[in-house]
C-alpha cells in the first residue's frame, strides 16, 4: 500500500495546473470598402456565418452606372485600336500614334475592371467563417469607406485556444504535442483535451514563466465551451502525442 500511495503521490505530483481563458485566434470588425448607403441587411448577431457569405449589400445603382459608362469607353477605345492596327500595317498611321491609341484601350479596360470591382465591393461579406457578435449597421446608413465605420463583429468559434504561463522550471517538462486536460472552471463536467501548440521561446525575466498555448479540442456537445469561459488546463506529464 505504501508503493501504491508513493506512485500516486509522484502522479500528483506530475501534474500542473493552471488558470485560464478560452480563446480564438481570429475577431474583426468588418467595415465596407467603397461609399454608399446600406440598402440591405441579411445577419443579425447570433447568425452564423460562412467564409465570404453576405452581410449587407450597399445601394449599388450608381457603381453600375458607372460600369457601364466605363464599359461603353473600352469598347470605343477597342475600336479604335483596332482601326489604328490597320492603318499602322498599311503604313498610314506612325507606330508612335499606334502605341497611344493600344495605351488608352489599355487604360479603358483597367477602368472597366476597377468598376467592376466597386460593384463587387457593395456587398458585405465574412472574412471567415464564425458567428455575429456585433451588429452594427442599420438599413439607409452612409457608410464612408475612408473613416473605417463598423458594421459588424465577426468572431470565429474555432479552433479554441488556451493560453496559460508556466514557471521557467516546467520548460524541461512541457512538449510540444503534449496532451492536457482543459475543464470549465464553473461546470466541472465540461471537459476537453487539448494539445500543445506553441512554447515561447523566451523566459519573460519579470516573472520567470514562459507563454504556451494550447489548442483545445472541443466535443459538440460540450458547448459551455466557448471563448471567454474560464478553464483549468492540467498537464498530465505522462500523456504525448
Amino acid at each position: 500500500m505504501l508503493l501504491l500511495g508513493s506512485a500516486a503521490a509522484a502522479a500528483r505530483a506530475e501534474e500542473r495546473v493552471y488558470s485560464s481563458h478560452l480563446m480564438v485566434d481570429q475577431e474583426v470588425t468588418v467595415a465596407s470598402r467603397v461609399t454608399g448607403i446600406i440598402h440591405e441587411i441579411v445577419v443579425d448577431r447570433g447568425t452564423s456565418v460562412a467564409k465570404d457569405q453576405i452581410l449587407a449589400k450597399l445601394d449599388a445603382r450608381e457603381f453600375e452606372a458607372d460600369a457601364r459608362e466605363a464599359k461603353e469607353q473600352m469598347e470605343l477605345a477597342r475600336a479604335e485600336y483596332e482601326r489604328a492596327k490597320s492603318l499602322s500595317a498599311n503604313k498610314v498611321l506612325s507606330t508612335a500614334d499606334l502605341d497611344e491609341k493600344k495605351a488608352q484601350y489599355q487604360v479603358a479596360v483597367a477602368r472597366l475592371e476597377k468598376a467592376k470591382t466597386l460593384i463587387e465591393y457593395t456587398i458585405v461579406r465574412a472574412p471567415f467563417s464564425g458567428v455575429v457578435t456585433e451588429k452594427y449597421a442599420r438599413v439607409g446608413q452612409k457608410v464612408i469607406e475612408d473613416q473605417n465605420q463598423p458594421l459588424f463583429k465577426i468572431t470565429a468559434t474555432e479552433p479554441l485556444l488556451a493560453r496559460v504561463y508556466l514557471p521557467e522550471e516546467a520548460l524541461l517538462t512541457v512538449r510540444r504535442g503534449e496532451t492536457v486536460e482543459v475543464v470549465a472552471e464553473r461546470f466541472p463536467n465540461a471537459k476537453a483535451e487539448g494539445v500543445v501548440r506553441f512554447i515561447s521561446p523566451t523566459v519573460d525575466a519579470a516573472s520567470g514563466t514562459f507563454q504556451v498555448i494550447v489548442a483545445v479540442r472541443r466535443d459538440p456537445g460540450q458547448q459551455v465551451l466557448r471563448p471567454g469561459i474560464a478553464v483549468k488546463v492540467r498537464f498530465l506529464g505522462a500523456k504525448t502525442r
